[in-house]
């Protein structure tokens, strides 16, 4: 699905409709069992990865990697054949980290960054960098909100959820900039995302939170 003229309530909308669906519960629940894993045990053996999944899926001969391809949500490996990502990562392939319980994780986009700290309950310090000015953005996100900001007034931009790969379609274009006008500037070069303020990102992210 293309959006033209994106704006942020649709996007929204789209965004909450396809988590919601049936397919996107199913991506949740074999999500979660793959950051529960990174977040405890580290790197995740596609053998232990594979034996996850329920059992129709195992049944016609799916594994954990292709189960994610097939929905448009390419897993990180790392050169082991383990997997070492998922929206949460243990390899430094993205602007944003968070860290959580005393460990820094990488995050495939800032929604990311701000929803798996409100998932696991703590305060978790979270850097980004501006992607008009390269500034180095850092906060504190809570279980109630956004504290201690580098930027206080911080805008982020907002993607399309479908259409394509989840990291090039989403991710790669959910940031955080350092001012409005740097945000804006973005969502102008680019009809399909939003620009918004700071402390909607943090909702946004905190209602994906509730639905794992």
């Amino acid at each position: 699905m293309t959006v033209e003229n994106a704006t942020m309530p649709g996007l929204i909308e789209a965004l909450f409709a396809k988590w919601s669906a049936p397919q996107g519960q199913e991506l949740i629940r074999e999500g979660a069992k793959i950051v529960l894993h990174l977040k405890n045990h580290g790197p995740l053996p596609i053998e232990t990865a594979d034996k996850m999944l329920p059992d129709a899926e195992r049944a016609r001969g799916i594994g954990m990697v292709q189960y994610f391809r097939d929905r448009k949500y390419d897993l990180e490996m790392d050169g082991r054949g383990n997997i070492v990502g998922a929206g949460m990562s243990l390899i430094n392939n993205s602007r944003h980290t968070a860290e959580i319980d005393g460990t820094l994780f990488h995050q495939w986009c800032m929604a990311d960054a701000l929803m798996f700290p409100i998932i696991f309950k703590n305060r978790s310090p979270v850097t980004t960098t501006c992607p008009a000015t390269g500034e180095r953005i850092t906060l504190t996100v809570t279980p109630t909100g956004i504290e201690n900001s580098s930027h206080p007034n911080a805008w982020f931009t907002l993607a399309p959820g479908t259409g394509g790969s989840v990291r090039v379609r989403f991710c790669d274009r959910v940031n955080l900039y350092a001012d409005q006008a740097g945000a804006e500037a973005a969502a102008k070069a680019d009809p399909e995302i939003a620009a918004g303020p700071a402390h909607q990102a943090w909702s946004i992210s905190n209602d994906l939170a509730n639905l794992f």
